[in-house]
């Protein structure tokens, strides 16, 4: 029987910032990426102060995915493309 396969940083970060396109709360989001609280946490620190996340307050929370979070969804995105890519 096969193991699981965990995932990468990257494939995280990348999920992550899918989910929060449009902006979403942290409960939201922690459930679309599949991330407990706690290595949420470190991952929006992380892409806050990267720039590809930003963090808005009015009431609730929310995380919005920046232009340069956009542009990082599209490198990646053509990377997977390049190695999943039909041969022929």
């Amino acid at each position: 029987m096969d193991r699981p396969v965990r995932r990468g940083r990257i494939e995280i970060i990348s999920s992550i910032l899918t989910a929060a396109k449009d902006g979403v709360i942290k409960t939201r989001l922690m459930y679309q990426s599949n991330l407990d609280f706690r290595g949420l946490d470190k991952y929006l620190d992380f892409l806050v102060s990267k720039k590809f996340l930003e963090r808005s307050d009015s009431g609730k929370t929310m995380y919005k995915t920046t232009q340069k979070g956009l542009e990082f969804l599209q490198t990646y995105g053509k990377l997977e493309d390049s190695l999943y890519e039909k041969e022929g």
